[in-house]
């Protein structure tokens, strides 16, 4: 058979920059590479908090980027104005008074907004993203759509292209845990009309999929107990991972400082609330405290800021860096922190941390996820957030090790950690597609078309939702 013709939908792309872009930009790396023709759909203009050109190197020129635009409001305006629809009855205003619960025209419009902005902002990009992701499957020829999410609502396009072009074959792959975590998690997506229409939605998705991929074994266990009618080789576990190209000259270095340096690299948000951790750090007797300088690296959500002020202990917040400059920080580190305060979540650093062979002390669950890498890997500890005493310990041992210098303080399994090179699982999707599209009834691919195919009407789009 002909080399794929892959299209990647994702609604964020560099020059984008945070976590949330490494999984699209890893595939577009590295699908290449085994043969495939990718091209790209992204936003051209993403509501997004940060930038990092830096990682547009990454991008080969042979991958096609398209971009289009969507009608959104900028990250931080968009923001503010979402804490105000999310605010409910004790939202804090910007001097930190509780405002009363909204009631009459604010309360209708703020649910009218967010039945507008369901299942989540983006859905204003959807007619923009189907009408161009149209052309460009009419144009090329292509033969399977790959749409990432989150934003979930990127699944109605993936949906929409299904139905319009059957002969395609449709990837969806999940992040998140849309349905447990997600919504749970983000309070303006938390209501119940939300849930219905993501409910809905993820469905419809998983129904007309050809695969549908994971990065967890718990998400995928999850979906797996929604849609038990489903066959199981619809489903694929395909993990996060780390770019070992990246981290190629990454070469450990002295940070300079008198202190213990544990860095954290990341968003700072409700479920990665660094509280036990500083809780713990706090508790020391001072002569140790005072050893220890905690760097994080990235955003700190406005629900975690009041967690960071007076605190007894050495923090520096140096706010998002490019990837470059963060790798920098952690060369530096003598221990990395991850925190993760349910069980069923991975974040995508701790995939990176592997990478660098620095210590890791995650504050997580044990028996979930992250301990579960961590136990297979060799790369570091893992404690419970609620065991106070156990953070305490873990920090004592840092501290007894860093000061002796000792080598050997972990031995990592240097071929478990391969196994998450994104090279390698690109591998696995590209293998993945391909068996699709052997195993399907014989497809024939469209002639390339000179004109544009006409756009789903609006009230059509609508229809569908």
């Amino acid at each position: 058979m002909p080399n794929p013709k892959l299209l990647l939908i994702s609604y964020v792309f560099p020059p984008a920059g945070g976590v949330a872009v490494l999984r699209a930009l890893s595939l577009a790396k590295y699908l290449p590479s085994f043969g495939n023709e990718v091209h790209v759909l992204t936003a051209a203009n993403p509501a997004v908090p940060v930038q990092d050109p830096g990682l547009l190197r990454h991008v080969p020129p042979r991958v096609h980027v398209h971009r289009c635009f969507t009608p959104e409001l900028p990250f931080y305006f968009r923001k503010k104005l979402w804490n105000w629809f999310a605010g409910g009855r004790n939202s804090a205003d910007k001097g930190g008074q509780s405002r009363p619960a909204t009631g009459g025209l604010e309360s209708g419009v703020s649910a009218l907004v967010k039945k507008i902005l369901c299942p989540d902002p983006q859905v204003l990009w959807v007619p923009f993203a189907r009408r161009r992701a149209a052309q460009i499957i009419a144009k090329y020829g292509i033969d399977a759509v790959i749409a990432t999410a989150p934003p979930f609502s990127v699944f109605l396009t993936g949906v929409a292209l299904k139905r319009r072009f059957p002969h395609i074959r449709l990837v969806s792959d999940f992040r998140d845990e849309w349905l447990r975590f997600y919504l749970a998690d983000f309070e303006f997506l938390n209501n119940e009309y939300t849930r219905r229409r993501a409910e809905a939605i993820e469905r419809e998705t998983i129904e007309c999929s050809d695969l549908v991929v994971a990065v967890t074994g718990s998400s995928l266990s999850e979906i797996r107990r929604r849609y038990p009618e489903q066959p199981d080789a619809k489903f694929l576990l395909l993990p996060n991972g780390f770019d070992a190209q990246l981290f190629a000259g990454f070469t450990p270095r002295p940070h300079g400082a008198s202190k213990i340096v544990v860095v954290y690299l990341g968003t700072v948000y409700k479920t990665s609330s660094p509280a036990s951790y500083l809780d713990a750090l706090d508790r020391l007797p001072g002569e140790i405290r005072s050893c220890f300088e905690t760097r994080f690296v990235g955003r700190i959500a406005e629900s975690e800021s009041a967690t960071m002020k007076q605190r007894r202990s050495s923090i520096r917040l140096l706010g998002f860096l490019p990837q470059e400059q963060a790798i920098r920080q952690a060369e530096e580190a003598d221990y990395l922190l991850l925190i993760m305060n349910n069980d069923f979540m991975l974040p995508g650093k701790l995939f990176d941390y592997l990478a660098t062979g620095k210590p890791i002390l995650a504050i997580a669950p044990p028996g979930g996820e992250i301990g579960r890498i961590l136990k297979e890997t060799g790369a570091g500890w893992c404690v419970d957030p609620g065991d106070h005493a156990g953070i305490q310990a873990a920090l004592l041992r840092a501290y007894a090790h860093a000061r002796r210098a000792s080598a050997g303080l972990l031995r990592p399994d240097a071929q478990a950690i391969r196994r998450y090179e994104r090279k390698r699982l690109a591998g696995e999707l590209d293998a993945a597609v391909r068996n699709l599209l052997k195993n399907s009834a014989r497809i024939e691919r469209p002639q390339a078309a000179t004109a544009s195919p006409e756009p789903l009407p609006w009230a059509q789009m609508q229809s569908r939702r």
